[in-house]
């Protein structure tokens, strides 16, 4: 399962995970997701300042 944003809660052996979008792995196309993550480290790299290092991320 890939989570993308969002945040988890953990008490009284309990977890609660809020997120934003969620994706089971049999739905994510391996080599679309190598594409992705290559644009996205490509982005990071040319980032420059706080902001746009978040927002490459």
């Amino acid at each position: 399962m890939a989570l993308m944003g969002g945040f988890a809660r953990i008490g009284n052996n309990e977890v609660t995970v809020l997120v934003n979008d969620a994706e089971k792995g049999s739905d994510i196309d391996p080599q679309e997701a190598q594409q992705t993550l290559e644009i996205a480290e490509a982005n990071l790299r040319k980032a420059e300042g706080k902001r746009q290092i978040i927002e490459a991320r």
